[in-house]
């Protein structure tokens, strides 16, 4: 498995212990020193965990994941949140998230254009 796939799993194991709470997989997936550019969550795997812990498991559908070298991106719906979201996540030569960005924007009930956030044209 190429170290962009493996990247890619990682991401899908980190999107499984979201929804179902499992902070302790962390340890395997971010990095201790991991970097946080989310203005709400501090760095650091320690940092990651309380927040998710103060959380609990959150309802998350992925619609695509785009990986390139160390870095993915997933698009997602964050039910829990009412959000849609894009999250970078980089990772190093050791295949563990160093470093996060996310993008996050409230699901309105309608839009102007009549596409929702998520769908996709043929």
């Amino acid at each position: 498995m190429s170290s962009t796939d493996q990247n890619k799993a990682s991401v899908a194991s980190l999107f499984d212990a979201f929804r179902s709470g499992n902070t302790a997989a962390f340890d395997q997936l971010i990095n201790e020193r991991y970097v946080q550019h989310n203005p709400q969550a501090g760095n650091g795997r320690d940092a990651a965990k309380a927040f998710f812990e103060s959380i609990g498991p959150v309802d998350v559908e992925v619609h695509r994941v785009i990986a390139d070298g160390d870095l993915v991106a997933v698009h997602s719906n964050y039910r829990t949140f009412n959000m849609a979201g894009v999250d970078i996540f980089r990772f190093n030569d050791k295949g563990e998230i160093v470093e996060h960005w996310d993008v996050l924007q409230p699901i309105p009930e309608t839009t102007e254009s009549g596409n929702d956030m998520f769908g996709q044209l043929s």
